[in-house]
């Protein structure tokens, strides 16, 4: 008995130090791969270099005019799309006709108001638009990923220009501009109010509006400022959490336009007002990408006096078709508000403005010429002070501006030539904008191409290790592997801290050479202890021998999706359409399945009958979870979008409550598991889980739709009910259900029972016994028999649960068809399981890949795409009112990762489902790596694949529209996986499960 204790106790020691090996060199292996994508990305995703100079009225070239307008209101409404505020006839959207003021004082008052189509650049997030909106130049792709941090803008704009001329700026509203132009504005009349709670309508509006008419109907306070800008959020907020048609929408464009007459009636005649949008909205109510409905956003502006002295041609051409909503209005660039709000206040144009003077806004063409010749200077001006060579020797425009200076000095007196003279200096304002669109986005390929080296290394390493080395050479190499690797890191910092500070260069940050040094230090680290036990010619063999092992027709099978897969990054068009692929390569493998299993006739009738059910309940789940999507833009008419919250899909989360653990049960029964721990999980915690995210998401849809206002109680209770005491409830149960899911269920299942039972049975007397009563009792009663139910699956059953306690903070964070999907990806892993092990493909290729579709079906299914709209900012807020790290970031990585995280979680099963305990546990978990490595292989390949595809068309016209965010979806998924995979599937799961079936089976 003491023997025995001690070899337990031996090999569970054992088995800590082993796993602890493989632990640690994953680890290096995420960081290798870190480090790479972090190069590719540096290489792809470079900023703007901006020229620190500032402009100034001394300048000879900027030579400040009188000012035209003494004052100035700016007010922003966020996502203000063009069709919101024209008149559209017939149309019963809660977002058209409810905004008419802007057009109604545009039509009787065309000499004192303008109305345009205010064109964005894209990305249409806040932050880029209020950066091109200020300073004139164009943003950077990369810069979207600051709009949650936004950094203080370090080039000329024109908020800077009022601070240099002593001008007081006032502010109320998104708290973005606090964090842009916090030095430029008067500390005593700054009002700023967080900005990204996308469930909050009122608080920054209201905000805005206590702020706002003080200021203006006060002579004292008025006196106090120059420039009012106000940012009102309302409309945006309430399109990202509704989309633009419904009723709050109406309410609040109508809010809008009592508040626009309400500032019209109370700014005095030398008050220039702005009216704009900085952006538009999709379908869906989201934006950020640069669709047309995204991009088109509203400009207004309007003064009391006579100021706007457009001839009849010029409003002839402005002319509205009603009839053709869209088509014939005409249309500014929202850079080109920068000179033309610079040139009215009397400042000079910011050095790096690439826009020019709206032409509606100057009262002649003697004056249009005058200050589109002004600005031609500045651009070229910028051009001469650019850091790129390209625009500086761009010889085709150089040769413009001397031909345009050449005759302005020649004609410019002439009236003759005034309306020539500004038809050339658009034309080299767009030549020089379109050219500058074409650097928008300035590669090093040094940076890419050592990316890219990096990735390919690390799945080269990652697949030897995993595949190639036989699994007791591996758990001896691991430190071998870590020593190596330690050692080369720091000889590769050593020696590039070495090179930087004896090269010192220019063009290289000291992170840079420390990060490459670090990485080519693992690559040699991790290539030595390979090279030094085996040849290069193994090697290979072994690499080769991955993709064909075990090779049979599902090997097969399981290839053709991985190279597919990979090629789809090849073509836009198969990027656009990724989501119904994944679909058909999930139905093949279940109708291959029931083919292969129904032409076994080795297989018992019975497990073959099981085995179809098991396909076909695949192949089922599997296509109703593809008539979920959101579709993208590209997709045009080819796709009808179905992700959307109705009654009937909140109906649905309340029968899933009930349906899902008796599925899940049922499973269990198969392998006769569901004893101990399982029936705590699925009759008491995980469906009381289900019926709390079922409750939040009723509630969620009736006020949504308010159905609390058409009981027709009283306004105060209402109120009451819908803005306290609803609100209250559903953020208990948000907070219940993530504490329990992720606390305190996986804090229990770390402590509590397996599921398994041991179950005595009397045997029954033989004939013999009762014949021979003497015989019995001289030989004693029999011993009853003790059977342990739920051997057989030991690993699986008590593994699983943990999976469980994830789906169901991941379904509370997935709107109510999104968590039916990830009841259905719950039924899909499980029916696999039985399939694999049916036919034998436990350790097949197919197994790891058919894992990564299903994370990818399910990522589209659950309403996203690789796009930047298609993120779901408003379930940020389901748990608190603001953001709040990292409750808000937790809450948007499970609703955008939710099914990658699940099937990281689940990829050990294909080992651990229906295996019993074992003396060999270390044999147990280097299967276990091996299919945890193949996971992170296959991803590896699609990141490399989408890398390189990216780098090759980094010059086509739908890079930063298709290409770039697939590769940027790539790059964090590269990163989340690893994460997932080693510190919550191996450290917590399976190394807990392990030990303690070993600490209670081993032998």
């Amino acid at each position: 008995m003491i023997q025995g204790t001690t070899r337990s106790r031996i090999r569970q020691q054992k088995l800590r130090i082993t796993f602890f090996g493989y632990f640690l060199v994953l680890l290096f292996f995420a960081s290798l791969q870190v480090i790479s994508i972090v190069f590719f990305t540096q290489g792809f995703l470079l900023s703007r270099e901006v020229p620190d100079i500032i402009s100034n009225c001394s300048d000879e070239v900027q030579a400040c005019l009188v000012p035209k307008f003494e004052k100035a209101i700016v007010l922003v409404i966020d996502a203000l799309r063009f069709d919101f505020a024209i008149p559209v006839e017939g149309s019963e959207m809660f977002y058209h006709n409810n905004f008419p003021i802007l057009y109604e004082l545009h039509t009787n008052q065309p000499q004192k108001s303008v109305l345009l189509k205010f064109i964005a650049d894209p990305p249409t997030t806040t932050l880029q638009r209020l950066k091109g909106l200020t300073t004139g130049s164009l943003p950077t792709f990369i810069d979207a990923g600051s709009n949650f941090n936004g950094d203080e803008i370090d080039e000329d704009n024109w908020v800077l220009q009022l601070y240099n001329h002593n001008k007081s700026v006032a502010f109320m509203g998104d708290d973005t501009w606090q964090a842009l132009f916090k030095k430029y504005i008067n500390p005593q009349l700054n009002f700023p109010y967080p900005s990204l709670n996308v469930w909050d309508f009122h608080t920054v509006d209201n905000g805005v509006l206590e702020n706002l008419h003080p200021l203006l109907k006060d002579p004292q306070k008025s006196s106090k400022w120059d420039v009012l800008i106000g940012h009102f959020l309302g409309v945006d907020h309430i399109g990202h959490r509704y989309g633009p048609n419904h009723h709050t929408m109406k309410e609040k464009l109508n809010q809008m336009n009592e508040e626009i007459k309400k500032v019209i009636e109370e700014m005095d005649d030398s008050t220039l007002l702005v009216v704009m949008g900085d952006h538009g909205m999709d379908s869906t109510g989201n934006h950020g990408g640069d669709s047309s409905d995204e991009l088109e956003s509203t400009l207004f502006m309007y003064t009391k006096k006579k100021n706007f002295q457009m001839n009849k041609q010029k409003v002839k051409a402005n002319a509205y078709d009603i009839s053709k909503l869209g088509t014939n209005y005409r249309t500014v660039n929202q850079i080109d508000l920068v000179p033309t709000i610079s040139l009215l206040l009397g400042l000079p144009i910011p050095h790096n403005n690439l826009g020019f003077p709206i032409d509606e806004l100057f009262e002649s063409d003697k004056v249009l010429n005058q200050v589109s010749y002004k600005v031609v200077q500045q651009i070229n001006q910028f051009r001469m002070n650019s850091n790129n060579e390209k625009i500086i020797k761009n010889q085709e425009l150089n040769d413009k501006y001397a031909f345009l200076i050449s005759n302005y000095e020649r004609f410019s007196g002439n009236k003759k030539y005034t309306s020539d003279l500004i038809s050339i200096s658009k034309s080299f304002q767009y030549d020089n904008l379109e050219y500058c669109k074409s650097l928008w986005a300035r590669f090093d390929m040094k940076f890419i191409v050592f990316g890219l080296s990096l990735l390919a290394l690390s799945f080269v390493f990652i697949l030897t290790y995993s595949r190639s080395i036989p699994s007791v050479r591996v758990s001896t190499m691991s430190f071998e592997f870590l020593g190596s690797v330690i050692a080369m890191s720091l000889l590769g910092i050593v020696l590039s801290l070495s090179i930087y500070i004896v090269l010192m260069p220019h063009n290289l940050m000291l992170r840079h050479c420390l990060a490459g040094g670090v990485g080519i230090g693992m690559v040699i680290g991790f290539w030595a202890p390979i090279m030094d036990r085996f040849s290069v010619n193994w090697l290979i063999h072994q690499i080769f021998d991955f993709f064909i092992y075990n090779f049979n027709s599902w090997s097969f099978m399981g290839l053709i999706y991985l190279v597919l897969h990979c090629l789809i990054f090849a073509s836009n068009s198969y990027v656009i359409w990724e989501d119904k692929m994944a679909s058909f390569f999930l139905s093949m493998f279940g109708v291959c399945g029931i083919i292969s299993i129904a032409s076994n006739t080795k297989t018992p009738q019975e497990s073959r009958i099981l085995g179809i059910l098991h396909c076909l309940t695949f192949v089922v789940v599997t296509r109703l979870i593809s008539m979920v999507n959101l579709c993208r833009e590209e997709q045009g008419d080819y796709c009808r979008p179905t992700f959307e919250v109705t009654w009937w899909s909140v109906l649905l989360l309340h029968v899933m409550a009930y349906f899902l653990p008796l599925v899940i049960k049922s499973f269990y029964r198969l392998t006769n598991s569901y004893h101990s721990a399982a029936p705590l999980w699925m009759k008491s915690g995980f469906r009381f889980l289900l019926f709390m995210n079922a409750t939040y998401w009723t509630l969620e849809y009736m006020d949504d739709n308010g159905i609390f206002e058409k009981l027709h109680l009283s306004t105060s209770f209402t109120h009451f009910l819908t803005n306290n005491l609803i609100k209250s409830f559903k953020l208990a149960i948000s907070r219940i259900v993530l504490f329990i899911s992720l606390v305190l269920a996986n804090y229990g299942w770390s402590r509590g029972p397996l599921c398994v039972k041991i179950d005595f049975s009397n045997p029954e007397p033989n004939e013999d016994s009762k014949s021979s009563p003497d015989d019995s009792q001289e030989l004693g009663e029999e011993k009853p028999t003790a059977t342990i139910l739920g051997y057989e699956n030991i690993y699986g059953s008590s593994y699983f649960l943990l999976v469980i306690n994830f789906a169901a903070a991941i379904m509370l964070t997935s709107k109510p068809l999104g968590a039916l999907s990830i009841a259905g990806l719950l039924v899909q892993i499980l029916s696999f399981l039985e399939i694999m092990d049916l036919l034998d493909l436990r350790r097949n290729l197919i197994s790891p890949i058919i894992f990564g579709l299903l994370a990818y079906q399910n990522f589209f299914s659950t309403g996203h795409q690789a796009t930047i709209p298609s993120i779901q900012w408003d379930v940020a807020f389901l748990t608190n009112d603001d953001i709040m790290f990292p409750f808000t970031h937790i809450n948007l990585v499970l609703n955008n990762f939710g099914s990658f995280i699940l099937v990281c979680l689940a990829i050990p099963l294909v080992i651990l489902w229906r295996v019993p305990p074992t003396n060999k546990p270390i044999a147990v978990l280097s299967q276990v790596i091996s299919i945890t490595t193949s996971l992170i292989t296959y991803q590896t390949l699609l990141s490399l694949s989408s890398f390189i595809f990216t780098a090759h068309f980094r010059r086509h016209l739908m890079v930063w529209k298709i290409f770039a965010p697939r590769f940027m979806l790539n790059g964090v998924l590269q990163v989340l996986i690893n994460v997932v995979l080693i510190f919550i599937t191996l450290w917590f799961g399976v190394n807990k499960v392990l030990s303690q079936v070993n600490r209670i089976f081993g032998k």
